[in-house]
């Protein structure tokens, strides 16, 4: 009977004690704060898969945000170039990476952390057609092949699809992949394309390489950043502690030599060059 007693008693204990630590892992993982993370199709940054799966440089920094800590979840949410104001001012992320409180930013309350990675757009043409790099001195008689909703600098950062037809021979197209293909087919004759994304399709597609003329002119050098909700519940300080920790343990450094960018930690991230 003794026995019986004592079994019981240390089963209620285990139980006790077994309630505690669930009721404490449950409330840890309600305490978890979420943070979305918007994104849009921008390869390397954000690339849309044929399974439906997003990849690239943002899933990965995410993913290291995550292993760093243990306050916040990260979650990546997909929007669109065009729209993608529309969604954070309606709430729909709190964040978005690889981003520039120029780049149509200036009316929204965001802060800015730097990130110092180098990126910006070059043009392209088929060696057939560029002999050498004056080729590019004049794009208002040449056909161009732009992405709907880029900013660049040669165009003074007009998206309107309409005053950039007035001004340039355009074909619009939905990606830099789109860009460098159009080229390709001959369907234009200069495309402005991102260097890491350029880098990324010549490495993918090596044939391709005899048959573009990339010239040394820039169309813009930007340098990448992450724009948050100020009344989000991640500080800028917090997350600002979280990436010099991925840059000090060199996984920072690592994810963005996968995808053949530059870290320049001196640089002020000051550029006002705009995408």
């Amino acid at each position: 009977m003794r026995l019986a007693i004592i079994i019981n008693l240390l089963f209620c204990l285990v139980i006790h004690f077994s309630g505690i630590a669930m009721a404490n892992t449950l409330s840890a993982v309600q305490l978890k704060s979420i943070i979305r993370v918007g994104g849009y199709q921008f390869a390397p940054y954000v690339n849309l898969k044929e399974d439906g799966r997003y990849t690239g440089l943002t899933l990965d920094l995410i993913n290291a945000l995550n292993q760093i800590q243990q306050e916040i979840s990260f979650e990546f949410v997909s929007t669109s170039i065009e729209y993608r104001y529309k969604a954070y001012e309606a709430g729909r992320f709190e964040m978005i990476m690889f981003e520039n409180p120029h780049w149509g930013w200036e009316k929204f309350d965001t802060a800015f952390i730097p990130l110092h990675i180098h990126d910006g757009e070059i043009f392209i043409a088929l060696k057939e057609k560029a002999k050498d790099p004056e080729f590019f001195e004049q794009l208002k008689d040449k056909t161009l092949a732009l992405v709907k909703g880029y900013h660049y600098r040669f165009a003074h950062f007009e998206t309107d699809p309409v005053k950039l037809e007035n001004e340039f021979k355009v074909v619009f197209v939905n990606s830099n992949k789109a860009s460098i293909e159009t080229i390709l087919r001959k369907r234009a004759e200069v495309a402005p394309v991102t260097i890491s994304y350029l880098n990324y399709y010549l490495a993918t597609n090596p044939h391709e390489q005899q048959r573009l003329f990339v010239s040394n002119q820039w169309d813009q050098h930007y340098y990448h950043g992450i724009l948050l909700n100020p009344n989000s519940q991640l500080s800028p300080e917090k997350l600002n502690l979280w990436l010099n920790q991925l840059q000090q343990n060199g996984k920072l450094q690592e994810l963005v030599r996968q995808y053949g960018l530059e870290l320049v930690i001196e640089h002020s991230a000051n550029s006002k060059h705009v995408h």
